[in-house]
């Protein structure tokens, strides 16, 4: 009898457990969801911006969220085959960043911040 009791104890203690995870994780989700959902540039807005400073073919590109701010990153190869990362702020369009990619895979940073006049 003990050992059915126990049995049934953690069940509900699993079952506890596994929908709290799952609240958890959809309330991150939705959150996430409203950050970018206030993306005022168009992908094809950003990709252009990104373009008009790094010429190239485009490689990948898409909206993410950092630190709360909708960013676009977008890979783009110039014509010598160097892989430049553009991050572009969804909102404004301001170009924020800039890092060239490593052959082995580790990035270099290129530009971090915008001078500020």
């Amino acid at each position: 009898m003990k050992r059915s009791h126990y049995m049934m104890v953690t069940m509900l203690i699993s079952g506890v457990l596994f929908a709290s995870v799952f609240a958890l994780s959809s309330e991150g989700a939705q959150g996430q969801e409203k950050g970018l959902q206030t993306a005022k540039l168009s992908l094809e807005e950003a990709i252009g911006k990104a373009k008009a400073q790094f010429p190239g073919q485009v490689l990948e590109a898409e909206l993410e969220r950092e630190e709360g701010q909708a960013v676009y990153e977008i890979e783009i190869a110039s014509t010598t085959g160097v892989v430049t990362e553009v991050k572009v702020d969804a909102q404004s369009g301001e170009v924020l960043s800039s890092e060239i990619e490593d052959h082995d895979d580790t990035e270099q940073k290129e530009s971090g911040e915008k001078d500020s006049d």
